[in-house]
């Protein structure tokens, strides 16, 4: 399956944070930083790359 899309649109920073090892993950920045985006982005990639499912997923902003 190509993920590219996932990532093509992220800077570096947000590229790694997608793409972090399976854990908890906090992302701390700034107001228009792109959090949001990472979150979406990171929830795609666990349910489309890591086969996580999307009923075993809490996302808070």
């Amino acid at each position: 399956m190509d993920v590219s899309h996932l990532l093509e649109e992220l800077n570096e920073a947000q590229r790694e944070a997608v793409t972090a090892d399976n854990g908890h993950l906090l992302v701390l920045a700034g107001a228009g930083s792109g959090k949001t985006r990472v979150l979406v982005h990171r929830l795609a990639w666990l349910i489309q790359v890591e086969h996580v499912s999307p009923l075993g997923v809490l996302a808070v902003t």
